[in-house]
C-alpha cells in the first residue's frame, strides 16, 4: 500500500501537517511520501526513517492512496482522501475577496473544497465542527475526524533561556489572515495597560501589512508595552517563547485550534482561546474588545480559574487514525 501525501513546499499549516502525518506513517511501517505539487521534480530519499521522504509528481501519480492536502495532479490513479485544511468560514471568505480580482477556478479555496467533499472517497478534519459544515454540504459524503497530532517529543516544557518581558507576558505569533489575526487583542490591550503590568509580544505580522498595525499600536498607546515585529520563529526558538511567557493567546475565530495552539499547551504554557477550543486553559469571548479585556484582566488577576483541557493527541494516534482509513478503502 503506496501513501502519497500531496502537499505545498513552504511553511504553512498544511505542508506541516503532511510532513507529520507521513512521517509518522512511515514510522509505522506504511509507504508514505510526501510529494510537493508546487515543486515537482523533487525527490528526497534520506536515510534516517524519522526524516521525510519526497518523491516526484510523475512518480507519485501511480500510488494507492492520494491524501490531498492541496490539490491531486492530473492522471493520478488510487483512491483519494482530502485533508479539509482550511476553517469553511475562511475558505468562502477568501474566495469572494478573490472573485473581486480573478473569476472562479481552481484555486478558489471554496469551490475547490467543495469539489473534493463531494468526489473524494473520503473526507478527514480536524474540528467536529467543520465535520458537521461540510456534511452539511453533502450528507453522503464520507466525513471523519481525527485528532490533529503534534512532536509531542519536542514540544514539552523546557528550561528557559530567559523570561520574557511582562508581569505577565503574553504572547501571540499567529499566521496574520482575518481568522486569527491580532486586531481585537490590539484594540482591547489599552484596558489591560490601566489595570495590569502585562506586555504583548506580537510576532509574524507581515512586512507587506506593517503600515497597518504598526500606526494602529501607536495611535492606541499599545506600543508602549508591547513588542511587535514580522519576526518567524523557527521550531527551537519557538519552543523557547513558549517556556518564556506566561500566556499564549490563540484567539482564532470560532475557537477553532491550530498546531500552535497544541504546541504551546504541550510545552506547558497556558494557552487562552475563544470558547470551542477545548485544549485552551481559559476561554474569552468573541465580539466586543471590551469584554475581551475584562476577561483577560480577570485572568490575569487570578479571579477567572483555569478549565480542565483535551489532552494533546501525538503524531502517532493521527496516523493510527489515518491508517484505519487507508486499511478500510483499499
Amino acid at each position: 500500500m503506496k501513501i502519497i501525501h500531496h502537499t505545498l513546499k513552504n511553511g504553512s499549516g498544511l505542508n506541516k501537517v503532511a510532513t507529520n502525518m507521513a512521517i509518522a506513517e512511515k514510522l509505522m511501517g506504511i509507504d508514505s511520501s510526501l510529494s510537493y505539487t508546487n515543486e515537482p521534480n523533487i525527490e528526497i530519499t534520506p536515510d534516517d526513517p524519522g526524516m521525510m521522504r519526497v518523491v516526484s509528481v510523475s512518480k507519485a501519480k501511480e500510488a494507492d492512496i492520494h491524501v490531498i492536502h492541496s490539490h491531486l495532479p492530473d492522471g493520478a490513479k488510487g483512491k483519494t482522501v482530502f485533508i479539509a485544511h482550511g476553517t469553511p468560514e475562511h475558505c468562502f471568505t477568501t474566495a469572494v475577496e478573490q472573485n473581486k480580482i480573478s473569476g472562479y477556478a481552481a484555486g478558489d479555496p471554496w469551490m475547490l473544497s467543495l469539489y473534493r467533499v463531494n468526489t473524494c472517497d473520503i473526507t478527514v478534519t480536524f474540528w467536529p465542527r467543520h465535520a458537521y459544515i461540510w456534511q452539511s454540504m453533502n450528507p453522503k459524503a464520507d466525513i471523519r475526524v481525527v485528532p490533529l497530532g503534534i512532536d509531542t517529543e519536542f514540544w514539552k516544557p523546557t528550561p528557559s533561556q530567559g523570561k520574557w518581558v511582562g508581569d505577565p507576558s503574553l504572547l501571540t505569533c499567529e499566521n496574520s489572515h482575518q481568522i486569527k489575526w491580532p486586531l481585537d487583542l490590539i484594540l482591547a490591550f489599552p484596558l489591560l495597560m490601566k489595570e495590569t503590568n502585562a506586555v504583548l509580544h506580537t510576532h509574524y505580522l507581515p512586512m507587506d501589512q506593517h503600515r497597518h498595525w504598526f500606526p494602529l499600536l501607536q495611535a492606541n498607546g499599545t506600543s508602549y508595552k508591547s513588542f511587535a515585529s514580522g519576526a518567524y520563529f523557527e521550531a527551537p526558538s519557538l519552543l523557547n517563547a513558549f517556556c518564556s511567557v506566561d500566556y499564549y493567546l490563540n484567539l482564532v475565530r470560532y475557537g477553532d485550534f491550530n498546531n500552535i495552539s497544541l504546541e504551546a499547551k504541550a510545552s506547558g504554557c497556558k494557552v487562552i482561546s475563544y470558547k470551542g477550543n477545548p485544549y485552551a486553559d481559559f476561554h474569552i469571548s468573541e465580539g466586543s474588545q471590551i469584554d475581551m479585556a475584562r476577561e483577560l484582566i480577570d485572568i490575569i488577576k487570578g479571579n477567572t480559574q483555569p478549565k480542565a483541557t483535551d489532552p494533546i493527541a501525538n503524531c502517532e494516534a493521527m496516523a493510527k487514525e489515518m491508517i484505519k482509513i487507508y486499511q478500510e478503502i483499499t
